[in-house]
Parts: C-alpha cells; sequence; structure tokens
C-alpha cells in the first residue's frame, strides 16, 4: 500500500518507525479528533444498512490518552536467519515486526519486550517455528496492573522446564523489579494452534499473580484471566454499564461472560445481586477471591461454564436484567434464542466488534427494543471499536 495523495487532515506518524509495516495500529497518520469521525461514520452506516431504529445513538466517549495506553502486550517470537525477532504481526501475514518502539504500548512494556528478545538469544533459547511445530519460545506475554503500576510477565513455551528459560524469567525481574515487574510466570501450550495461551502456568520467579486496585476494588489475577488492554478507557466503559443499569440497587443481575467480574463486582457493590457466568475456570477463581476480599461473596455467585446453558440453568422468575460482553464473535445462536425467551427487562450487550453486535441485535429485535446505542474508543489509533447497547423487552 502506499498513498496516492495525502488528505488535508493527514499528519506525520506519531513517534513510530514502524507505523505503515506493522498491524498494531491504523491510524497514527491522522488528527484523533478525525479518526472518531471516521469510526463514527463506519458505525452509523453499518446502521443505516440495518433494520434496528428509533433508539438513541449517543456521543463517543473519546479515550483520555490515545497513545501508549495498552497495558496488555502478546506478541509472537520468530527468527529472520539467526536473529532473533519479537514485535506484532505484518498487516494480513503472520511476518513479524522486529518490534523496538511503540506508539501505543505502555513504554515498560515496550522495554520489556526488547530486553526479552535480547536475553533470549543470550541464552540461546530455542524460538518456536509455527511451521514445522519446533522450537521452545511462542510468545510473551505482560499487563500492568490497574491502579497499582505492578507489572506480570509470561514467558509462552511449547514445553515447560527449560533452564534457558528459567535464565530469562530471573534476569528480567532483575533488572525491572524497580520499573514494577513483580514475578515471571511460564506459560506450557503444547499444541499446534494460533491461541496464545495453554492450560498449564508455573510461576518462575517472584509472584505468579498481579495486584490492582479499581476505583476501591482490590483485585489479584493471573496472566491467564482475560482483562482489556486499556485498563483506564475500561473504567469508562464499566461506568457507562452502571450508568445503563441503573437504578440497580436489589436488582437480580446476570453477567455472561463475565471474566473475574469487572462489571459484577461493582455491580455487587452498588447493592445488586449478581450471577456472574464464565468458561474460563482461572477467571472465576480470581473472581471469587475478589469477591471474598471485598466483602461482596454474599451478592456474588461466580459460576464456571458455557454462558448459554448456565444461563437457561438460572433463568427463573425475578431476573431484572442481563449483561452480556462476548468473544469478538458475539452471541451464540442458542444464547440470542434463550435470550429472547426470557424477556428480561433491562439488557446491556457489551461488544468490541460493531458487526457482530448489529447482527445479534437484529436477531433479538422482535423481542427487545434498542434503547440507545454508545461507541467508546476502547482502541484508539487502531480500526476497532468498542459500543455498548441499551436494550429493554418490549
Amino acid at each position: 500500500m502506499r498513498i496516492a495523495e495525502a488528505s488535508p487532515e493527514s499528519t506525520k506518524p506519531i513517534r513510530c518507525a514502524h507505523f505503515g509495516k506493522c498491524g498494531g495500529c491504523d491510524h497514527l497518520d491522522i488528527h484523533y479528533r478525525i479518526e472518531l469521525e471516521q469510526k463514527r461514520l463506519a458505525l452509523g452506516a453499518m446502521l443505516e444498512q440495518s433494520p434496528l431504529s428509533r433508539f438513541r445513538f449517543l456521543p463517543t466517549r473519546k479515550a483520555r490518552e490515545p497513545l501508549f495506553y495498552r497495558t496488555a502486550l502478546k506478541v509472537p517470537f520468530g527468527k529472520v536467519g539467526e536473529r532473533v525477532v519479537s514485535g506484532f504481526f505484518k498487516p494480513g501475514t503472520h511476518g513479524i515486526v522486529d518490534l523496538n518502539e511503540c506508539a501505543i504500548q505502555h513504554p515498560t512494556l515496550t522495554r520489556i519486550l526488547r530486553r526479552t528478545r535480547e536475553l533470549a538469544s543470550k541464552h540461546r533459547v530455542p524460538i518456536y517455528h509455527e511451521h514445522v511445530h519446533k522450537g521452545l519460545l511462542r510468545h510473551l506475554v505482560a499487563r500492568v496492573g490497574d491502579g497499582t503500576g505492578e507489572i506480570l510477565a509470561g514467558l509462552v513455551v511449547r514445553r515447560g522446564g527449560a533452564p534457558q528459560v528459567a535464565k530469562v524469567a530471573r534476569d528480567l525481574l532483575h533488572e525491572f523489579a524497580g520499573a514494577g515487574l513483580v514475578g515471571v510466570v511460564e506459560n506450557e501450550n503444547p499444541v499446534r494452534t494460533n491461541v496464545i495461551l495453554g492450560e498449564q502456568t508455573k510461576t518462575l520467579v517472584g509472584r505468579g499473580e498481579l495486584r490492582e486496585e479499581i476505583e476501591g476494588l482490590n483485585i489479584q489475577t493471573s496472566l491467564a484471566t482475560f482483562a482489556q488492554v486499556n485498563a483506564g478507557q475500561a473504567r469508562v466503559l464499566y461506568e457507562d454499564v452502571l450508568e445503563a443499569l441503573a437504578p440497580i440497587e436489589g436488582k437480580r443481575l446476570v453477567d455472561l461472560y463475565s471474566g473475574y467480574g469487572p462489571i459484577a463486582l461493582r455491580a455487587a457493590r452498588a447493592g445488586a445481586n449478581v450471577t456472574a457466568i464464565e468458561r474460563n475456570a482461572d477467571a472465576v477463581r480470581d473472581g471469587r477471591r475478589a469477591a471474598a476480599e471485598n466483602g461482596l461473596q454474599d451478592r456474588i455467585e461466580f459460576v464456571t461454564g458455557d454462558a448459554g446453558a448456565e444461563l437457561r440453568k438460572r433463568a427463573i422468575e425475578g431476573l431484572d436484567a442481563v449483561v452480556v460482553d462476548p468473544p469478538r464473535r458475539g452471541l451464540t445462536d442458542a444464547t440470542v434464542a434463550l435470550l429472547g425467551e426470557l424477556r428480561v427487562p433491562r439488557f446491556v450487550y457489551v461488544s468490541c466488534d460493531p458487526v457482530t453486535l448489529i447482527r445479534d441485535l437484529e436477531l433479538l429485535s422482535g423481542v427487545y427494543r434498542l434503547e440507545s446505542l454508545r461507541p467508546i474508543d476502547l482502541f484508539p489509533r487502531t480500526a476497532h471499536l468498542e459500543c455498548v447497547a441499551v436494550l429493554a423487552a418490549r
């Protein structure tokens, strides 16, 4: 791709030599105001082609900080000749851009990435080759704790227990403890797959969990637990969800695809009685611990299992509201059908993919009326957009 003629609104790439080659971001070459307008116009164009109508299209919640905001990192390793490389994929390929700087990633995470690559080379760690399914080191994952600044890093390997990997972990903790790194874990993923994390994780050095302090809530999570990549803007998202559910005190709420419970914990603190349903057992464990630590265990039940199947078991009279925050693929047909049967008075749909969101809203439109749709820019400088849809039973 090349620029045939620059727009008057274009600008030089912002502080990143990789822009245009790297798939980590898309919009560093335009002003943030124009990026927001383009995203809203694109969403509006999709809605115009949809039968959904007569709802409030609310103003976009722009990011407070559109640069250096990513508090979570997941990058693959590879080799070019004898040189170890690591970074985001080139657009549309599995070719790795050897990342040395990043305008959207938390700066300390970028430093940890660079140093991990150097240490992998120094300690002669065999690098994984996805085409032949050989080698050892597959990915680096890391996250910055909201409210604490603690950092937890993980080395994803094809098989565990290699002494070279342990040396990398020890060196990382020694060098970055002063910058917030509290531990390095090893995650074993022996499967030939595009899924990053495997099922087995052990702590190599330091702690295996990350402490966070989020709006008065004390939480500990592992790297296997999903967290939004933009911790600051996630707070804005969850504020919108709670506002959509208000008044919530005394209400019975089900939170589907709950993760460790960032919505469920806030709702319980506001006085709701919550059932949080999540497939990931690590996230459920973290949620139960957070509920106990914050004195909310009497208001939250965390359940491990399939969202639709567990919701059906609990679909009894008196359910006041449902919140869903599914993966990018959206809701399953079975879950859509069940939500249609339930006709809950209040239904809030959080989505990271407007295409699947609109699809599901159309499927539910015979039972639920779309009251409002709010774009939230959780992924500045990229083409992605989060949305919060608020529905009521007809």
